[in-house]
C-alpha cells in the first residue's frame, strides 16, 4: 500500500493505492458509502485491494471530501460534487506509471454505488460493480420529506450525519437510471435481500439501464451492510472473480 492523494476544487483528496508488482496493470477505482471512508465497513476495501493487487490488479480507495482524511466539511456533500471526485480520482489512477489508464473501472458502495454509475455516463470504463446501489438518496420522494424536515430542522439527521439543503438540491437534478445510461461495459450488482435503503424498483430501474450487462446478486439474510461473516466472505469471492474476469 502506498499513499495517493489529487487535488480537486482546491481540496486534498486523500487515498491509499494497492499496485501490483508487474507493470501495465488494469485498475479499479473503490468508492466508499454516505459518511463513511476509504476502509469500508469491516475494512472490506482493505481487504479487496489486497486481494485485486495480488491478481495484478491495481485498486485506489479514497476518502470523499470532508471524510476520512480528505479537505472539506462532510455537510458540503451532493452527489454531483462525489461524481467529479470520482472522475478526477480515475485521472489520478490512470497516471500511476504501471496503471494502463485504458483499463480503469469504478466499484461503489451505496451512496458510492450511485456514485460511480453516475461517473460511467460521462466516461468509459470497463466495468462498474455495484454494492447496493444507493438509488433512493436521489428520489423525488425522500427529496420532498427532506425538504420539509430541513425546513422545520435544519437538517435531516440521517443515522446521526446531518444532511443539509445543498444535497437536496443536487439531488433534484439528478435522476439515477436516466443519468446512468451510457455504460457499455459488465455491471455487478450485489444487494442483501433484508436491505431497506436498496429499495423497491431499484432493481428493475437498473435492469432496465444495463439489460444484458448485468450480473445481480442477492444476499440472503443481510441488509445494507452485508452485516454477516459469511455475507461479506461471499461479497469479497463474487467481487474478485468478476473483477479478474472483466479487468
Amino acid at each position: 500500500m502506498e499513499p495517493l492523494n489529487f487535488r480537486h476544487e482546491g481540496r486534498t483528496i486523500r487515498g491509499t493505492l494497492h499496485l501490483p508488482e508487474r507493470g501495465d496493470a488494469p485498475g479499479v477505482v473503490l468508492c466508499h458509502g454516505f459518511s463513511g471512508n476509504r476502509t469500508e465497513f469491516g475494512h472490506t476495501y482493505v481487504r479487496l485491494g489486497r486481494r485485486l493487487a495480488e491478481r495484478g490488479i491495481a485498486a485506489y480507495r479514497f476518502d470523499f471530501a470532508g471524510g476520512g482524511d480528505s479537505d472539506g466539511e462532510y455537510g458540503d456533500i451532493t452527489v454531483s460534487d462525489q461524481v467529479s471526485q470520482t472522475l478526477a480520482a480515475l485521472d489520478a489512477l490512470g497516471q500511476v506509471p504501471g496503471v494502463d489508464k485504458d483499463r480503469l473501472s469504478l466499484l461503489g458502495m451505496s451512496l458510492g454505488g450511485l456514485t460511480v454509475s453516475l461517473a460511467a455516463a460521462k466516461r468509459q470504463v470497463r466495468f462498474l460493480a455495484l454494492w447496493a446501489p444507493a438509488a433512493i438518496a436521489v428520489a423525488d420522494e425522500v427529496n420532498v420529506r427532506r425538504r420539509a424536515i430541513i425546513a422545520e430542522h435544519g437538517y435531516d439527521d440521517f443515522g446521526g450525519t446531518p444532511i443539509f439543503q445543498r444535497f437536496v438540491d443536487d439531488a433534484e437534478t439528478v435522476d439515477a437510471f436516466a443519468d446512468a445510461q451510457g455504460h457499455t461495459g459488465p455491471v455487478l450488482l450485489a444487494a442483501g435481500s433484508e436491505d431497506g435503503i436498496f429499495a423497491p424498483g431499484v432493481l428493475e430501474g437498473y435492469q432496465k439501464v444495463y439489460g444484458d450487462q448485468l450480473e445481480h446478486h442477492r444476499l440472503d439474510g443481510v441488509g445494507h451492510g452485508f452485516e454477516t461473516v459469511p455475507a461479506r466472505e461471499h461479497l469479497l469471492d463474487l467481487t474478485e472473480a468478476f473483477i479478474v474476469r472483466h479487468a
